[in-house]
């Protein structure tokens, strides 16, 4: 369900925590394994750096010298959790000491900054140098989620000086000063942005009306035997159910 044409090598959002650094380390074994000369980037939050899944995965990364880069979006909180209250440690980089490869640490608000250091451990990673983490130190602008009012652990005084360096006022400021940038092609870019976004709406609309099958389809290229059996189920369900015909239950069950 996350396929997307311009990112075929990217794994999907994960939503459990901190369950997608091993994907990422068995990736790297793999590129490993086949002689490629690639590099693997997984993220996570400073949450995620206190599970055994990260840890592990470090561990491990150490050992064989796997070509992965770990980048730790450090907020200073695992929803409401702040970080002292996670570890003992005063920089999550330092973690990477007991797996034994080398870490750094980025201004994460700071666009170029974190390009240039997460390219460079890449460079490493795929010239046979290891792993890499990086620590990027941002500030939480908003809630965790929908379901979060960061209000009730956060000072609005702290929110506020979190705001002035926002990275993308930061990157435009700075690309503004170079004369790189300005307000005819800042207009430019919004009016290009909302076009491309009317279209995928537009499209998005004429999709028509999706069959009860497609639930199952596009998950496997070959789906498996209790799939196939739950799928023909529902198209014989929801058939009866259109002829008006009593005795296979709801299709919207």
């Amino acid at each position: 369900g996350n396929c997307d044409s311009n990112a075929q090598r990217d794994f999907p959002i994960s939503v459990p925590i901190a369950t997608q650094v091993p994907h990422a380390v068995g990736a790297a074994a793999a590129l490993k394994f086949r002689g490629e000369k690639q590099a693997v980037v997984v993220t996570c939050g400073d949450g995620a750096t206190s599970k055994g899944d990260f840890l592990e995965s470090l561990n491990l990364a150490g050992v064989w010298q796997l070509p992965v880069v770990f980048v730790v979006n450090n907020n200073g909180w695992a929803i409401s959790v702040p970080l002292h209250l996670q570890t003992r440690l005063t920089h999550l980089s330092d973690k990477s000491l007991a797996a034994g490869f080398e870490s750094v640490r980025v201004d994460g608000g700071d666009a170029l900054a974190v390009h240039g250091v997460v390219r460079e451990a890449c460079e490493k990673a795929r010239s046979g140098g290891g792993p890499t983490l990086v620590e990027a130190i941002t500030q939480r602008l908003s809630d965790h989620t929908t379901a979060d009012d960061a209000s009730r652990y956060r000072t609005a005084e702290d929110l506020k000086q979190a705001w002035m360096g926002e990275p993308v006022k930061r990157l435009r400021d700075y690309l503004t000063d170079q004369n790189i940038w300005d307000e005819k092609k800042e207009l430019a870019l919004q009016l290009a942005c909302e076009k491309e976004v009317a279209l995928a709406v537009e499209e998005y609309k004429n999709l028509g009306d999706l069959l009860p099958e497609d639930l199952y389809d596009h998950l496997y290229a070959e789906l498996p035997y209790g799939h196939k059996v739950q799928r023909n189920e529902l198209i014989a369900r929801c058939f009866l159910k259109d002829q008006k015909l009593d005795g296979w239950g709801d299709c919207d069950e």
